[in-house]
């Protein structure tokens, strides 16, 4: 298992977009868009590649090579080498090391889901209970000072926050001048967005999530770019909100596996 260098990253990118599934946070760190590591079965036309992000999401992808699993195995279980807190490890490959009972504490199942653009004549408008005083803004550089200080999420996935104001597509909910609720492309990569969505607990049930998310939606479809959605199937709200604002599975929940440090 070789570390490849970005010059190498091109290689590996052109696997991943033949892979059928795709995350732009594994899909950032590939361009180099984002920061993370990538590590290869070989560095020159490698077979089996595995990505993970400075955030801790991973993803192996490529055909099987034994050897690479074998190494792979030794650096997150036996020496746990990565510097990352956890790995969050989307495993619609999943290797056979990890398939043992003994690994079955670190399994959960999420679903993987993408905006339906053929029915998006609710997308932009919002739902819900009306709130006094509520504004729905399209983020800029103005607004991520307070994004920061509300949500904490600006440095979580972008490097700069110059990056997180103009790529981010970020959606503001603020009540009575108060940010409320957010939502935001976690990466941005192959013309397909990652959402994040958060809401303060004091602003929760009512209607603030539906609203962002829609409009956030609306952001990214002006510019052609394709929101995705992916949740644990255990997060019923998660999942429930998803549905209600236009975004459909893509295939059948997968396995998802957090390795700690």
């Amino acid at each position: 298992m070789v570390r490849l260098s970005p010059a190498q990253y091109a290689a590996a990118d052109m696997i991943y977009l033949n892979y059928g599934a795709y995350f732009p946070l594994v899909a950032a760190v590939l361009s180099d868009a984002q920061d993370g590591v990538i590590h290869a079965d070989r560095e020159e036309n490698p077979t089996q590649v595995y990505v993970e992000h400075a955030f801790g999401f991973a993803q192996v992808f490529g055909k099987p090579v034994p050897a690479f699993e074998q190494a792979l195995q030794r650096y997150l279980l036996a020496d746990k080498a990565f510097s990352c807190a956890k790995v969050r490890l989307y495993a619609h490959h999943c290797p056979g090391f990890l398939q043992v009972s003994e690994c079955d504490g670190l399994r959960s199942w999420r679903q993987h889901f993408q905006l339906d653009t053929t029915h998006t004549e609710s997308i932009g408008h919002a739902t819900g209970v009306p709130v006094k005083g509520l504004d729905l803004v399209y983020a800029d550089a103005s607004h991520v000072d307070l994004i920061e200080e509300v949500f904490g999420v600006v440095g979580r996935f972008w490097r700069t926050r110059d990056d997180f104001a103009r790529q981010s597509k970020a959606v503001l909910a603020l009540v009575e001048g108060q940010a409320a609720a957010l939502c935001y492309a976690a990466a941005v990569a192959g013309g397909r967005a990652e959402i994040d969505v958060l809401t303060l607990p004091a602003y929760r049930h009512l209607g603030l999530a539906k609203a962002v998310v829609r409009m956030f939606s609306q952001r990214c479809l002006k510019q052609n770019v394709l929101p995705l959605w992916d949740c644990f199937t255990n997060n019923t709200a998660s999942m429930a909100l998803c549905q209600s604002t236009g975004f459909a599975p893509l295939g059948d929940p997968y396995p998802f596996y957090t390795i700690n440090r």
